[in-house]
């Protein structure tokens, strides 16, 4: 695959990255007098950009191709449609691609059909951004990660205004996990769920919890859904159980007698978890593969086993087992396949630089795992994540997640990129946990004063 750089992406790169500075200066200036924590909005923002900067640089000079080369391509040859065919073009842009549009316009508009449609969607998304980028790969990557930081700083907004005191912490879980930061920032699909994921979290805490601007974060609820839906439907599936559980819980919490409460709680949670499966059932025809249990299964195995061909995808590759399309087939693969999501690869499981990285930030989410669990004590972490509706929420998203992906991905190339979306919830939670023992025992020492 040709290098896609041109004398512009080295023109056009500073001149972008002076403008964020600029723009986004002024944003924490404004800011920080009356919330302190906008000190960590540039480094987090910096963080970002120079991840899908280093990203790109990867795929150009290290795998000499790739998904992000090719998004990038094939929505160049969308965005020149634009000035030949205006109207074709915006019809695609909020229509999507018929089979026919992938053909009828020429060679120079030849495009992928045989991918499927979250890739095409991919194309209908990237394209808009080289208008703004004059058609500059590092531009593109530029923009885009910079606009997606709004959804994982309002992420981080949303777990300082609960737990302000423990921000410097919050910021480590949520703007500067490196694999986050690395795939989360480029040109990929990894990038706008990502975004959609963390900003669907603070739209659904705003409209069903807090109950503030509801109409503005209604709209962005539905956007971020229709993201995740529309390109990765399986983060959405995810996402279901924990929400209704949040929701379920804020109920409940909000019934003040005790007995009544006691009662309503299994009737609440029931209720919860059918909406969630009507939930699934009217969006079905938008889930495709991922709009019943037994599709989901079946698409695991499906992946699984495609995943693990080592004469397409070399031996950069795990394998927990086969299962059966059964629910107790793929529970029985739960405890590896969560560890998996997890904290794999190892270090020794690397067999490139960029998955060594990968094996030493998971080192030190193991250690930082288990150590919390001995130092904490399973009984105090059960109430203390019983106790608080969001860390339950987090804790339950990310261990369905990391499940998901580690008994479907069997690839660690494709593993350290699918599970990022779970990584601020489950470091998050963590934070949450330590920071709830250490207030325990300091009103235990004053207590004992």
């Amino acid at each position: 695959m040709p290098v896609p750089l041109t004398i512009w992406d080295f023109i056009l790169l500073p001149f972008y990255l002076v403008i964020i500075y600029f723009v986004s200066n002024g944003i924490k200036n404004k800011n920080i007098e009356s919330n302190p924590i906008y000190k960590y909005y540039l480094p987090g923002l910096w963080f970002k950009i120079f991840g899908g900067i280093f990203l790109t640089s990867i795929y150009l000079f290290y795998y000499d191709g790739g998904d992000t080369l090719f998004y990038f391509k094939e929505s160049l040859k969308f965005n020149n449609l634009f000035y030949e065919r205006p109207i074709d073009y915006l019809r695609i842009l909020f229509t999507g691609f018929t089979v026919n549009d992938c053909y009828n316009f020429g060679s120079a508009y030849i495009f992928d059909f045989s991918s499927d449609k979250q890739v095409l969607f991919m194309i209908r998304i990237v394209s808009p951004f080289l208008f703004v980028s004059f058609q500059s790969l590092l531009a593109t990557v530029v923009i885009i990660s910079w606009l997606s930081y709004l959804g994982i700083w309002k992420f981080y907004k949303l777990f300082c205004s609960i737990y302000p005191k423990n921000h410097k912490l919050l910021s480590l879980g949520t703007l500067f996990i490196p694999s986050v930061a690395f795939w989360g920032s480029g040109i990929l699909k990894d990038t706008f769920t990502l975004t959609a994921t963390v900003w669907y979290t603070y739209n659904f805490y705003f409209v069903f919890i807090k109950k503030e601007k509801i109409t503005a974060n209604i709209i962005l609820l539905l956007f971020n859904s229709f993201l995740l839906i529309s390109i990765k439907p399986y983060i959405f599936i995810a996402l279901i159980p924990g929400s209704i559980i949040w929701l379920s819980y804020n109920w409940i919490t909000s019934i003040k007698n005790k007995i009544f409460r006691f009662t309503a709680a299994p009737v609440l949670f029931a209720t919860g978890i059918l909406i969630g499966a009507g939930l699934i059932t009217i969006l079905s025809g938008s889930l495709g593969k991922y709009s019943s249990t037994k599709k989901i299964i079946k698409k695991a195995q499906v992946t699984q086993q495609d995943l693990i061909r080592t004469e397409q995808y070399g031996k950069n590759h795990y394998n927990i087992g086969k299962f059966d399309d059964s629910f107790s087939g793929v529970i029985s693969k739960a405890p590896d396949a969560l560890f998996t999501g997890l904290f794999r690869p190892f270090i020794w499981e690397a067999n490139n630089p960029v998955m060594l990285l990968s094996g030493f930030e998971n080192l030190i989410f193991l250690v930082l795992t288990v150590g919390l669990f001995i130092y904490v004590g399973p009984i105090r972490l059960i109430k203390f994540i019983m106790k608080d509706p969001l860390l339950f929420f987090s804790l339950t998203f990310s261990i369905v997640f990391a499940f998901s992906v580690g008994i479907t991905t069997a690839n660690y190339g494709a593993l350290v990129r699918y599970r990022i979306p779970a990584l601020p919830f489950f470091i998050n939670g963590l934070v949450i946990i330590y920071c709830y023992y250490i207030d325990e025992k300091k009103r235990k020492l004053i207590q004992d004063k």
